[in-house]
């Protein structure tokens, strides 16, 4: 509109017409009323000749429309943003998840099918450990238990094949001896007859050995245990200790040092074969006169945990020897050139862990052993 004469030129407002006139108060007073709806600027266009102003209004709606459209096409943006990290993410996890899950199919493959001979890896720093690298390395440890168990087994069958063909072929050679005539005289055959019982006693003695052994092996002795008074278990085999020591002509003395009549879960018969076990391999290695003292007391570290050793300063285990003193059939350097098995200590930490007890060795060559077992009450 001309402000001259405040004629409006031209109009898109249906309130006001083109070529009509305008007081500026009804002009003023228009766009207060309507300031609820409607959004006025007014500016003024500089002419030549006359002064125009212009007036320009826009609805208030639309702009809070328009402001609601750019905060949605904000907010749609940031869920375009993070769906496509999301999916990135997900991409690199599912990757991950999936050569997880491969390495995992082969090397239990491998496993199954007996393949024990190539490490399982990770190929991971220690800072990337994961749950599957967890389970790659428990893969790992049971492929070298079964290695182990792989190996203990064929020193099973080796130690059976090696201990028991030896009466078995004395046997045999007698047996045949006698049907083939080489051994006719009746006082001959009465001695070879003997030898022949001798050795099938000593084979019935080693299959009872293995047998009783593999009983031990039994979860359901665990669950039979009774709780009995471990001190009075203690202190009837020092007593056996010291009769026995005196026959074979060894120093047996003993320090029981608890205060309490302590009583645990355990099987009174297989405890006390184990000991007697422990004791008759410290006659077995020390000379007459010797000593042998079994030592009892409560753990100063740990209040619930008995202590039992039994020592001796007889020949010792050699120190290669130690690792292995508790393997089914191992002998060690001392024991080679004497019969037995093998079996006698592993029966012992067969009885130890059964029990759920512990028990260790520490010993230098000439110099004695101490066989240490721990009890937990």
């Amino acid at each position: 509109m001309r402000t001259s004469d405040r004629k409006i030129i031209y109009s898109t407002i249906p309130e006001f017409h083109t070529d009509v006139y305008v007081e500026r108060d009804e002009l003023w007073n228009f766009a207060t009323e309507t300031s609820d709806q409607y959004f006025y600027q007014f500016s003024r266009i500089p002419s030549s000749d006359e002064k125009i102003l212009l007036i320009t209004r826009l609805s208030l709606d639309r702009i809070k429309n328009s402001q609601m459209t750019k905060k949605y096409l904000k907010i749609l943006l940031v869920i375009i943003l993070i769906t496509c990290i999301s999916l990135i993410i997900i991409f690199f996890i599912s990757r991950d998840i999936f050569e997880g899950l491969n390495k995992i199919e082969k090397s239990s493959s491998k496993l199954a099918e007996g393949k024990l001979d190539e490490t399982i890896t990770t190929d991971t720093s220690s800072s990337q450990t994961n749950e599957f690298t967890r389970i790659m390395n428990s893969l790992e440890k049971m492929r070298i238990e079964l290695l182990e168990s792989q190996a203990s087994k064929n020193r099973f069958i080796t130690g059976i094949s090696h201990d028991l063909r030896t009466p078995v072929a004395v046997i045999k050679g007698y047996s045949e001896a006698i049907k083939d005539d080489v051994i006719s005289d009746s006082n001959e055959i009465k001695n070879t007859m003997e030898l022949i019982d001798q050795k099938t006693t000593q084979l019935e003695s080693m299959i009872d050995t293995l047998l009783n052994f593999i009983k031990l092996n039994n979860s359901e002795i665990k669950e039979k245990l009774v709780r009995h008074s471990i001190t009075k278990l203690i202190i009837d085999f020092t007593k056996y200790a010291e009769v026995t020591g005196k026959v074979f002509k060894r120093n047996v003395s003993s320090n029981i040092n608890i205060s309490r009549d302590i009583k645990v879960p355990l099987n009174a018969q297989l405890v006390h074969r184990s000991l007697e076990n422990l004791l008759s391999n410290a006659i077995r290695y020390t000379k007459d006169g010797d000593k042998i003292e079994i030592i009892a007391f409560e753990d100063p570290a740990d209040k619930h945990s008995l202590i039992l050793k039994i020592q001796d300063t007889g020949s010792g285990i050699d120190k290669k020897d130690l690792d292995y003193i508790f393997d089914l059939f191992y002998r060690g350097t001392n024991s080679r050139q004497e019969e037995g098995m093998g079996v006698g200590l592993a029966v012992v930490k067969n009885i130890m862990d059964t029990h759920g007890w512990k028990i260790n060795v520490e010993s230098e060559k000439d110099k004695g052993a101490c066989f240490t077992i721990v009890i937990p009450h």
